[in-house]
């Protein structure tokens, strides 16, 4: 079997049916030979996501390469056919989360950040304080960046069901408790991926779909898009979010909705 050729211009798609079937057969087999293979095949992907997530060409030795093949074993292990995103999607959303976590906590990349500014003069200092500021306006601006990525996600999911983000705003309860209380349904919701899948579908939830999931159908109605919203940032690969809501990062169940941009 030919190695995998690296996305970017298309290339990967006609290879999709492939990528997932072999994707199945890693996480049935017994003894890692077929997932071995599939991560060897899929070394050139893992390279294009890594420099792209960080912005400066990767290689086999750089650190940043084994973050990105540990994240693909990880996605390889959680991936689920039935999502609508596609293997690499969701790979490319994993990877990318590891790198993040990895710029976040290790300091040793700070020897890779370059140690003053790019408007710098060639003899300029390279004094210590100069490099600290340095690697704290990276980390801000890959954070930034991060959060970018993950409103536009967020934004493009809200879109298949008609919802802006702008709308949250009027949406979003005034009250605390109220708001707590819906993020337990929206929990308990995603939970279970029958009454998930009902409640996206029902545009005005009837009363049978209102007692499954815990409230009054005109109540629902009325926080039908705030619940939708918390649903979305639940199920999606939303670490930023999750974490602003009190969560831990990672798959809740359910569906997932969107494909990420790699």
């Amino acid at each position: 079997m030919s190695v995998l050729q690296v996305p970017g211009s298309g290339d990967l798609l006609e290879q999709k049916p492939e990528i997932e079937a072999r994707v199945r057969e890693a996480q049935a087999a017994e003894s890692g030979g077929i997932r071995d293979d599939l991560l060897r095949d899929l070394e050139p992907y893992i390279l294009r996501v890594a420099s792209k997530v960080c912005k400066r060409q990767i290689s086999k030795q750089d650190d940043e390469f084994t973050i990105a093949l540990v994240g693909l074993n990880e996605a390889i292990s959680r991936y689920e056919p039935e999502q609508s995103s596609s293997f690499l999607s969701f790979a490319y959303m994993v990877i990318h989360r590891r790198l993040i976590d990895y710029y976040r906590h290790e300091k040793k990349h700070a020897n890779q950040v370059p140690l003053v500014p790019p408007d710098a003069k060639e003899n300029e200092p390279h004094h210590p304080e100069v490099v600290s500021r340095s690697f704290v306006q990276y980390q801000e601006e890959e954070l930034a960046r991060a959060r970018r990525l993950e409103v536009k996600h967020f934004s493009q999911c809200l879109e298949r069901f008609g919802i802006k983000m702008s709308e949250l705003v009027k949406a979003s309860p005034k009250h605390r408790d109220t708001r707590e209380r819906l993020l337990e349904i929206a929990s308990r919701i995603v939970a279970d991926k029958d009454l998930l899948r009902d409640f996206y579908e029902q545009v005005k939830p009837g009363k049978e779909l209102a007692s499954r999931i815990g409230l009054h159908r005109r109540t629902l109605q009325r926080h039908r898009k705030y619940l939708v919203a918390l649903t979305v940032v639940l199920v999606e690969d939303l670490p930023l979010m999750q974490e602003y809501l009190g969560l831990s990062s990672g798959k809740k169940g359910g569906l997932l909705l969107c494909e990420r941009e790699s």
